[in-house]
């Protein structure tokens, strides 16, 4: 049985990997356990370790799971590029280090039928939280200074879930995808207002959650400026584009300051964030 309503709901799971067979393994293994199974599951495959590729394309042989190479461009374009490999009416993402309570598929597919035009947001937890009431913390919206926060008044969230949202097949047909330029960072959180102002509603699923295995030493980027640069691109497009008023680019523009007079940014980070901002503004 896949995770198909009666009203034509097909869940997709676009599934981004990289250098992590063992912990892909986990994910699949419960991911298998889902009952019904998701419409169908996408892995998208950006290792660059031969002996981990074949274990990866075994794996997804194993579950019969379609198995693609990824763009080899950081884990931003590995994401686009799955989305669009998906046939299903609704895309959930998804990444190799996370595992699922029972009915999580369920709980899923009832919420698209609910609603299925909104943009769903997933909660986690991590293995060491002994207790897991729902609902679990919900994804944070970027905030001003770069940050992800919780609002208070959820009227006009714009929260995401990087590797833990659903979307609406329109999403990728309307080409509304992610940030490329940086392999790594805070890009989702853009994309999450970027959504927003485009007209879609986004909300946290509160009935389910999942449990990610989050591992600091095993990341596909460790640089810092990289990250910087990401979160000062972030900022900028939240402070003075989709959301420009005097408030937003007062926070802004304090905490890019504070930061460089700090030495936490360096003047390059920021110079590449402003070129990037531009060239994402142009049009």
């Amino acid at each position: 049985m896949t995770g198909q309503s009666n009203s034509g709901i097909k869940l997709s799971v676009a599934l981004v990997t990289r250098n992590r067979a063992a912990s892909l393994a986990r994910t699949l293994e419960s991911l298998d356990k889902q009952k019904p199974k998701p419409y169908e599951v996408v892995i998208s495959d950006d290792s660059d370790i031969d002996s981990v590729i074949a274990l990866n394309s075994a794996l997804a042989q194993k579950y019969s799971y379609k198995y693609v190479r990824g763009p080899g461009k950081g884990l931003y374009a590995n994401r686009n590029f799955v989305a669009t490999q998906c046939v299903g009416t609704h895309i959930r993402t998804m990444d190799d280090d996370h595992e699922f309570p029972e009915n999580h598929i369920t709980d899923c597919t009832i919420a698209i039928n609910k609603e299925p035009e909104t943009i769903w947001t997933i909660g986690e937890f991590y293995p060491s939280d002994k207790i897991k009431a729902l609902p679990a913390p919900i994804a944070g919206q970027l905030h001003p200074r770069g940050y992800s926060y919780s609002p208070k008044e959820m009227k006009d969230y714009y929260g995401i879930s990087c590797g833990a949202t659903i979307y609406p097949r329109s999403v990728v047909d309307r080409k509304i995808l992610n940030f490329e330029m940086y392999k790594f960072g805070i890009l989702y959180l853009e994309y999450g207002v970027r959504l927003f102002k485009k007209g879609y509603t986004i909300k946290p699923l509160d009935s389910t959650f999942i449990i990610h295995h989050y591992d600091e030493n095993n990341r596909s980027v460790n640089s810092s400026d990289i990250t910087n640069s990401a979160q000062v691109f972030s900022m900028l497009m939240l402070s003075f584009y989709h959301m420009k008023n005097f408030k937003n680019i007062f926070f802004t523009s304090a905490e890019i300051g504070k930061n460089l007079v700090l030495k936490r940014y360096p003047l390059k980070v920021v110079k590449d964030a402003l070129t990037h901002y531009r060239n994402a503004t142009r049009n």
